[in-house]
């Protein structure tokens, strides 16, 4: 499966994976914002939700400053 994240095409063996298990495989911790396709998913959905080949996942971290 290929899908892109946060712009770069990223490949993965498995067919489908959550969200959960693609923020596992890249080592992303806490502090973190998802959205699927342009959606924005919440945290407890993370698990449940399949991302599949060819979709757009962008992770994003909170910045701060004023």
């Amino acid at each position: 499966m290929k899908i892109s994240v946060n712009g770069e095409i990223k490949e993965f063996s498995q067919e489908s994976l959550t969200i959960d298990k693609i923020l596992k495989i890249l080592e992303y911790k806490r502090g973190i914002a998802v959205a699927l396709n342009e959606t924005f998913i919440i945290k407890t959905k993370y698990s449940n939700t399949v991302v599949k080949d060819g979709d757009r996942l962008d992770i994003l971290s909170p910045i701060e400053g004023g």
